[in-house]
């Protein structure tokens, strides 16, 4: 009887470390997340675009993937000079 207590202790700290790791797995991914934001809103102030309305960035990002959609050489070469 008391191996089948040990044994569900046992089960329970599993259980709860699974939980641990699953919480600290989404916190990593949602800070992973939130710099990959702010490094795009970097590029944006770099490029001197930071004084466009969010609606015209919007636009102008919709409007380039469109374009390396449509011409897939272009994304080629933007990859090849890096």
């Amino acid at each position: 009887m008391a191996n089948l207590m040990q044994q569900k202790i046992t089960l329970q700290q599993k259980k709860a470390r699974l939980i641990m790791d699953e919480v600290n797995l989404k916190i990593k991914e949602r800070k992973m997340r939130t710099r990959r934001l702010i490094e795009m809103g970097g590029l944006v102030a770099k490029a001197k675009l930071d004084h466009l309305s969010t609606n015209t960035l919007f636009g102008a990002i919709v409007s380039l993937k469109e374009t390396l959609t449509q011409h897939p050489n272009v994304q080629d070469q933007l990859d090849y000079n890096r």
